[in-house]
């Protein structure tokens, strides 16, 4: 049976039965729960909705709000996820979440005043993102752009019907959230 080679994957699933039992068993006897070799696997910082963050392999040449959610202090800012931004994975914060759903809605509702609006931003919002080099610089915007964030979700809250769905599903690489803006 062993010198057939076609038998080994057989063997192998047979033979590691028992030997899951007994890691099992050994996790429970030091105090571990169940599922922790399952979780050591899947809470990795891979998974585009994890909520462990490794270090980002995003562009240095981050724009706007992503820069500051990528270069503030964790504790300040706040990382929530990763997401993805125009094929590149970003570090996602709530405020940059609210800022792009607030965008997406003003898009869909007032699409001039978005041109506007994205037209000044354009002009401000990515040249003064380059300024942003330290961990206190970006925290400074964080806290700067609070008033912002907080009329963006009033204002989402009054016009949409499920703002909280909008905010979450932005940078998920969803196609219907892909087709908005990107701060």
């Amino acid at each position: 049976m062993l010198y057939d080679i076609n038998n080994w994957p057989v063997i192998a699933i047979v033979l590691v039965i028992p030997l899951v039992a007994i890691l099992i068993c050994i996790l429970v006897l030091f105090g571990q729960r169940l599922d922790e070799a399952i979780k050591a696997f899947l809470e990795t910082s891979d998974w585009t909705l994890s909520t462990k963050i490794s270090p980002p392999s995003v562009t240095y040449d981050a724009h706007y709000l992503c820069t500051v959610s990528l270069r503030g202090h964790k504790e300040l800012v706040k990382p929530i996820r990763m997401g993805i931004r125009k094929g590149e994975k970003i570090v996602v914060n709530r405020q940059l979440c609210i800022a792009n759903a607030f965008e997406a809605l003003i898009q869909e509702k007032t699409p001039k005043f978005h041109h506007f609006i994205r037209h000044i931003y354009d002009k401000y919002g990515y040249p003064l993102s380059k300024h942003i080099n330290t961990a206190l610089q970006a925290d400074m915007v964080y806290i700067l752009m609070k008033p912002l964030e907080w009329i963006f979700i009033l204002i989402l809250y009054l016009c949409d019907e499920k703002p909280e769905n909008r905010i979450a599903m932005q940078y998920t690489g969803n196609k219907i959230c892909q087709q908005g803006p990107s701060l």
